[in-house]
């Protein structure tokens, strides 16, 4: 066979190779979700718990061979814990064993497919929601000819999540506190005047307490707000199993006025 056969027979058999269908995997299960968590954190001593305060277990989902979700009844994801300081239980769980300045990793496996770890901070118990920001803020005189402007943003309106019984009181990360408009300056034609945003001026209503426990968000004065002075008034919440914190909610007060 010549050096040209030769190749043109290799290539041959690398595009039948290339072709032929994979084989199913044998449990019905093709790719795993990312694991879902209820919370990003946990409070040591106790279980991970929802939005709504309940305890939730954490979740993954299987796909299966077609992309549709798997319905075998016989796949049962095992979840595994790689650091110390918290644990799952076999209907999946996390409780939380001991207070950690770094996350602990958890990934989810059916078969011998794995996730990628997901991250879960293990905290102290959250009791108290605090804030520097005056209850009255500064006055935003807004610019009704830039939508940019920085004139158009409230001053930072931020919380502190603390375990007050803790010695000394210590800040709390991964607690979910959430803001809202509770009134906002009417507009023409019913146009909003304002929103919320985060640090960077996205939309954003909810915040998670970072390292500092601390949260933050702004309000953002759309341009065809009203020319007669107002105000905004934001509501800050957070809770801990069902039950909101100390401190929760506060409530702030933006004057706007257009120059």
């Amino acid at each position: 066979m010549t050096r040209r056969l030769a190749a043109f027979a290799a290539a041959v058999g690398l595009v039948a190779f290339a072709c032929r269908p994979i084989p199913a995997p044998s449990d019905g299960v093709l790719s795993l979700s990312e694991v879902t968590l209820p919370s990003p954190g946990v409070v040591a001593g106790d279980t991970m718990r929802d939005s709504a305060g309940r305890a939730a277990p954490v979740r993954v989902t299987a796909y299966g061979t077609d992309g549709r979700l798997d319905t075998n009844s016989g796949v049962t994801p095992i979840f595994i814990v790689f650091d110390p300081g918290a644990h799952v239980t076999p209907d999946g769980y996390v409780v939380g064993d001991s207070v950690r300045d770094t996350p602990v990793r958890i990934i989810a496996s059916v078969g011998q497919l794995q996730t990628s770890p997901a991250n879960i901070y293990v905290t102290a118990l959250p009791d108290s929601l605090a804030s520097t920001t005056p209850t009255l803020t500064d006055t935003v005189n807004f610019a009704t000819t830039d939508s940019t402007a920085s004139a158009n943003y409230s001053v930072d309106l931020t919380g502190t999540v603390l375990a007050t019984g803790v010695i000394p009181t210590d800040s709390v990360q991964a607690v979910i506190v959430r803001y809202t408009i509770l009134y906002a300056p009417p507009g023409p034609n019913g146009a909003v005047t304002g929103l919320l945003v985060d640090p960077s001026g996205r939309p954003s209503s909810v915040d998670t307490s970072d390292a500092s426990g601390q949260v933050s968000r702004r309000i953002r004065v759309r341009t065809q707000a009203p020319v007669a002075a107002d105000s905004f008034v934001v509501r800050m919440s957070a809770e801990y199993a069902g039950a909101p914190l100390r401190g929760s909610p506060r409530t702030f007060v933006i004057p706007t006025i257009s120059h």
